[in-house]
């Protein structure tokens, strides 16, 4: 039944033109081209670009997590690094029961080093404002040669706790006997001691009903 009508049809295209056949299978061509870039190619490269699209995107993010990841282990690292400064300049602030030694220290070098000791004042502690420790001023006066004062100086700078020499004035000078020069100086050494916390209040007992 196939057969005769196909053979049908092919006696029909034989009888066209071949001019004809030429331009149907141009046209036949040009639409299947039109048909295959309008429902494939076009469809196709759109999902192709917004996969590129979100690729990139993913590839951003992924840089910039890895910046951040970076970025926090530099903050991990700088808060050891301070936790550490911390602990050191800690060790350095003696708690309050060993300042009243730290201040026999600070007059035994003034011995020690062949000056005389004029004023000796304590003055008003001040809590510093980050609350870790309490700066301690002692008003001096002190007489004797240049040597003796660096030498002063140079034992108080190389204590292990932290003293300072502030506001140092020089009040007169003098010649004595042994044709020294005597020199009277004042000066503020400041001193620290860290701050102690204090206990917290223990809650009143509630009443029995």
């Amino acid at each position: 039944m196939m057969a005769p009508f196909a053979a049908n049809i092919a006696s029909k295209i034989q009888k066209v033109p071949t001019k004809t056949r030429v331009y149907g299978f141009g046209v036949f061509v040009l639409i299947s081209c039109v048909l295959f870039i309008y429902f494939v190619h076009i469809p196709m490269t759109t999902q192709i670009k917004q996969l590129e699209k979100d690729v990139s995107g993913l590839q951003a993010t992924i840089k910039s997590n890895d910046e951040k990841i970076k970025k926090l282990d530099d903050l991990r690292a700088e808060v050891k690094t301070l936790e550490e400064r911390l602990r050191q300049l800690t060790e350095q602030l003696p708690p309050e029961t060993e300042v009243s030694g730290l201040l026999r220290q600070i007059q035994n070098f003034v011995s020690q080093s062949g000056l005389t000791l004029k004023l000796w004042r304590p003055d008003k502690r001040k809590t510093h404002s980050s609350g870790l420790y309490e700066e301690i001023p002692i008003s001096l006066e002190l007489s004797g040669g240049y040597h003796d004062l660096g030498f002063f100086f140079d034992r108080v700078s190389k204590m292990t706790r932290i003293v300072k020499i502030l506001d140092i004035k020089k009040k007169g000078a003098s010649v004595e006997q042994s044709w020294d020069i005597d020199i009277k100086i004042s000066c503020t050494a400041m001193t620290f001691a860290a701050a102690e916390k204090k206990p917290d209040a223990i809650p009143a007992a509630k009443k029995s009903k």
